[in-house]
């Protein structure tokens, strides 16, 4: 079996969902992904426009829109014209991704303190417009089998197809410190103090999620840098550390704010200059054993048919792909499909 990634459909919405409503416990934090089945539905649908706006150029936004790309994991298996049937098994994972036009962003900074006596935290909310990275989440039976970097860096492979079309600085807000019980100790620390209707941070995701404009309310305060509020700030979520190395690695940096309700930091990147773009390269399908293999990601190079997989690649001589008939399986391609393909390795600034 070979995992692949693409876009999800509206007849996932209940296998998604099904990962969701076995795993209530892991998901603490990840408003982003729908965990009930009306959600599941709604952005699945969404998620079938918006590919289809961007596979025939006609992607629009406008200022205060939010467009949602949700991505799902799946195992594949040959069916009998040799393509993969996608379809195949349950969902394995999900992940996604946001694009916003000029919508409020609220965060929390780290700046000294007007007398200039000390450091303070200001909360403050501006216009924004960015891809922002939606959470991941990687079901138990996917573990283990270097699903991760499929699933938090196979998005990337699109973003490369679409970057003309959707906003080009790339954010990625990590979960910070939670309790045993759920809660953010940085909650109590910062937005305690202004929207005491809200005692524990699940109770301001909830409400600021039904209502975005309570947003404001959180922003324009100044608070000491105390010693409760170190220990709460900056801090990755244990869950989420190997999504911060991995995105370290794709080239995105901290940009020294910080989540209001649970104090995670947030990454940033501008599109060109992230590892997939360094390492990109396209060719024609070859299908057979790699000679000199890299290990990497291949995508089909079109919106429309969009899969990625994690697998061995060679480039030969003629700039052409070469893959193992399995995995071109995987991705539904035949003999001199154009492909896409970045190797795996360190930050990339420059082409190497």
């Amino acid at each position: 079996m070979t995992m692949m990634l693409r876009p999800a459909r509206p007849d996932d919405a209940g296998a998604i969902y099904d990962l969701f409503a076995s795993s209530a416990d892991d998901l603490t934090g990840m408003t982003s992904l729908p965990q009930t089945m009306t959600a599941a539905e709604k952005i699945s649908e969404e998620t079938s426009n918006t590919v289809a706006e961007l596979a025939t150029g006609s992607f629009e936004m406008v200022d205060g829109e939010t467009r949602r790309l949700l991505f799902i994991i799946v195992d594949t298996e040959s069916g009998p014209n040799g393509e993969a049937d996608s379809a195949a098994g349950p969902v394995l994972g999900v992940t996604g991704m946001t694009f916003k036009k000029a919508v409020p962003n609220l965060a929390v900074r780290v700046t000294t303190s007007g007398d200039g006596k000390g450091l303070v935290m200001q909360s403050m909310s501006s216009l924004w417009t960015r891809t922002e990275l939606d959470s991941s989440y990687l079901g138990p039976k996917a573990r283990g089998r270097r699903a991760g970097t499929l699933l938090s860096r196979g998005r990337f492979m699109l973003l490369q197809i679409v970057r003309r079309q959707v906003p080009n600085l790339v954010v990625s807000h990590l979960r910070g410190v939670f309790d045993e019980d759920g809660n953010a100790p940085f909650w109590r620390c910062f937005g305690l103090k202004f929207a005491p209707e809200w005692q524990a941070s699940p109770d301001a995701e909830a409400a600021l999620e039904a209502d975005p404009a309570l947003l404001d309310g959180l922003a324009g305060h100044i608070l000491e840098l105390t010693a409760p509020v170190l220990d709460s700030l900056g801090a990755v979520n244990a869950a989420s550390l190997p999504a911060y190395h991995l995105l370290r690695n794709e080239g995105l940096e901290p940009n020294g704010m910080y989540d209001p309700i649970d104090g995670g930091p947030t990454l940033v990147a501008d599109i060109s200059q992230t590892s997939s773009a360094a390492y990109r390269q396209h060719g024609r399908a070859v299908l057979g054993d790699p000679v000199e293999p890299v290990d990497g990601l291949i995508s089909v190079a079109t919106v429309d048919r969009f899969r990625v997989i994690r697998a061995p690649f060679d480039l030969t001589v003629s700039k052409r792909i070469r893959l193992a008939p399995a995995h071109a399986a995987a991705l539904a391609v035949q003999p001199d499909a154009l492909l896409a393909a970045t190797k795996l390795g360190p930050v990339g600034r420059t082409k190497p």
